[in-house]
């Protein structure tokens, strides 16, 4: 009779170990404010896209479709940082353009991945793109290949970008920008 019931308590963990999961998570229940969902196949991410593929073009126009006017950019460049807080870059959407086409006067064949683009869309309706990328480029003064990793966030009203946020290292623009002063 042991037997018998050792047998029938390893058939009922097989059948329970093998039935799939009834338990959901459902991300609009969640208490959590910054659950959500997460996508690569909605029209921000390709906006996003988009947005990359015109900047190693040198084409600034996706900057003033996708882009309010006042939006904000927020990097470690043009000593913007007070208090140990970064603040925007000055000049909205026409600074921000002509500061992506500048790049274009230092490197030449500036390329970035494009293969991870993913949007979030969070509980509270918030929506932000996000970008894990490398940058290539080749210098024009010092005739040096640049590869760095870029990590940027897009964060959007409606079909707009009104913020963004630029994580890279930016000692190679520096060494560029200085190479151009001697020469």
């Amino acid at each position: 009779m042991k037997k018998l019931g050792l047998l029938l308590l390893v058939i009922v963990t097989m059948f329970a170990c093998a039935a799939p999961e009834t338990k959901t998570a459902d991300a609009t229940t969640s208490s959590d404010p910054k659950s959500g969902t997460f996508t690569s196949l909605d029209d921000k991410s390709q906006k996003v896209k988009e947005l990359l593929e015109a900047y190693m073009n040198n084409d600034s126009t996706k900057i003033y479709e996708y882009y309010v006017d006042s939006v904000e950019i927020f990097d470690q460049m043009a000593a913007n940082q007070e208090g140990g807080v970064t603040k925007a870059n000055p000049g909205g959407r026409a600074g921000f353009a002509a500061n992506e086409r500048m790049n274009h006067d230092y490197f030449s064949d500036i390329k970035v991945t494009t293969d991870k683009i993913m949007t979030f869309v969070y509980a509270d309706g918030t929506t932000h793109s996000g970008v894990w990328c490398t940058w290539t480029g080749k210098g024009k003064f010092t005739n040096a290949a640049i590869s760095a990793p870029l990590h940027l966030v897009f964060v959007w009203e409606g079909d707009k970008v009104v913020t963004e946020y630029r994580y890279f290292d930016p000692a190679a623009l520096y060494v560029e920008v200085a190479a151009s002063q001697t020469k």
